[in-house]
Order: C-alpha cells, then structure tokens, then sequence
C-alpha cells in the first residue's frame, strides 16, 4: 500500500516518506495503518456479503409478503364459505322441522279422518245391536255381535278416541254443534238439556274429533223477535 516510500534514519530507524507532502511516519504507525487497511477491507468484503444477503432476504420478505395477502385472501374466502355452509346447514335443520311437522299433521289428518269414519261405523253398529234386542235372535249370534261391538270400541280407546258426556254441561261452540233450542225459565242459559248426537274426543282429550249435536236452554224473555 505504501510501496518503498520508507527512509533510513539513525539507529535503524524508518520513516515512510508521503510523496505527496514528504511527511515521515514510523514503522509502528505503519503496521497500524496497514492492519487498519486489511480490517478495512476485510469489513468491506464482509459489508458486501451482508449487503447481497441483505437484498435476498427482502426479495424474499416481499415474497413472503405475497404469500401472507394470499393466505389472508384464503382465509376470508374459506371463512365466507363456512358460515354460508353454516347458513345452508340451519336452512336444512329448519326445512327438516318443518317436514316432521306437516309429515306429522298430514299423518294426524289422514287418522282423524279415517277415524271419524270409524265412528260411523261403531255408532251403526250399535244401533243395529240395539235393534237386534228388540227382535228373536239366536242368544250365541246375539254375544258374538256384542263381542264384535266391544272390540270395535276397544280399538277406539286404543286409538285415543274418547266419547264425550255433556248433557248439563255449560255450551262450549268448540266442542258443541247447537241445533234445538228448548225454553225453558228454570234452566240457566246455554246449558246443554240433551245429547242427541254424542261427540268424541282424541289425543287424550286435546282435541275434539267430532263435535256433540245438542240441545241448548234458553229464556224464553230474551227469545228475540
């Protein structure tokens, strides 16, 4: 670095001669500067290392950089479909409900029909049974019917089917069909004083299968017209 600028000087002293000014520095300053020289460029060749990685890592900070507004853009839209997978699973749920339900009341219908029909056909059954007491009837024919009725009405009970007993009770229009009058000053008003159609109920007395046909008090004062 500095060449042969060095000087003889007494007692083997050197100096190096700066040409550009013809200052003298000792040997010692000079292993230092040369040391500082080769720190200097071993710093720099260090410094330039560090720089090149310096580069490559940002490139690949901004790659990551890429890949984080990639994973966020991934993970709203997997989020979006889960909660409309969400929002399609309670629509199912509530579309299933409602199936049970009118599954259930189209099964309830179909039976309150068929059972209506059922009723029918006991209430004419007891009324030929009643008939057939009134004429000669061989007696083994005679419980062999009345054991057909019974079973008939046991399959009623079975089914939830109960008979209502409303003479003396207060008129209800929800579980009675009004359709005779009888005046009477004695009675108390809308009092049922005869059943002449029995009505049933179903489902342990919840609903009323077929309405009671009745006769109804009145006062014969607020009779109008």
């Amino acid at each position: 670095m500095f060449g042969d600028n060095f000087n003889k000087l007494p007692n083997d002293r050197r100096f190096l001669k700066d040409p550009s000014d013809n200052t003298l520095i000792s040997e010692e300053q000079y292993k230092t500067l040369k040391e500082k020289a080769e720190k200097f460029d071993l710093l720099a060749e260090q410094y330039g290392k560090l720089k090149s990685e310096n580069e490559i890592l940002h490139r690949e900070i901004d790659g990551l950089r890429k890949y984080e507004i990639k994973i966020r853009e991934l993970k709203e839209q997997s989020e979006e479909y889960l909660n409309s997978m969400i929002r399609v699973k309670a629509d199912f749920e509530n579309f299933k409900k409602i199936s049970e339900r009118e599954k259930e009341r189209y099964k309830f219908y179909v039976k309150e029909n068929i059972l209506k029909k059922l009723i029918e056909h006991y209430e004419d059954l007891i009324r030929t049974l009643v008939l057939s007491k009134s004429y000669e009837t061989d007696e083994s024919l005679m419980k062999g019917f009345e054991m057909v009725v019974k079973n008939f009405e046991k399959l009623l009970v079975d089914e939830g089917v109960e008979p209502m007993n409303c003479e003396g009770e207060k008129f209800d229009p929800y579980k009675h069909d009004a359709v005779m009058v009888e005046y009477n000053e004695d009675i108390p008003e809308d009092i049922i004083t005869k059943e002449l159609n029995k009505g049933y109920y179903f489902n342990n007395k919840k609903q009323v299968l077929r309405p009671a046909r009745v006769k109804i008090s009145k006062k014969s004062n607020n009779e109008i017209l």
